[in-house]
């Protein structure tokens, strides 16, 4: 085989050299490869925000209770028990 300057290269030198440069090519590809965290800023915000919402919910429930003459402990179970159903 003839490479760009008209020498003669032999097929093994061809053959280790496009080895050598799809080894280098998947190395770098690996090194840029960054999978997604899942631990990742807007997840957390995300999570954060959920838990607001829960605790608001939460705390309406309760109050809803108290507010129809349940006692607290009655308003707690009450609460949880809801907390507990997926609607």
């Amino acid at each position: 085989m003839m490479n760009l300057f008209g020498v003669p290269v032999s097929d093994d030198v061809v053959a280790a050299f496009l080895a050598a440069a799809a080894d280098k090519k998947r190395e770098e590809a690996k090194k840029s490869f960054k999978p997604d965290s899942p631990f990742g800023k807007k997840e957390s915000q995300d999570v954060e925000n959920k838990a607001k919402k829960s605790a608001d919910t939460a705390k309406k429930f309760f109050d809803a209770y108290m507010a129809q003459g349940f006692t607290r402990a009655e308003a707690f179970k009450l609460t949880v028990g809801n907390l507990n159903t997926k609607f």
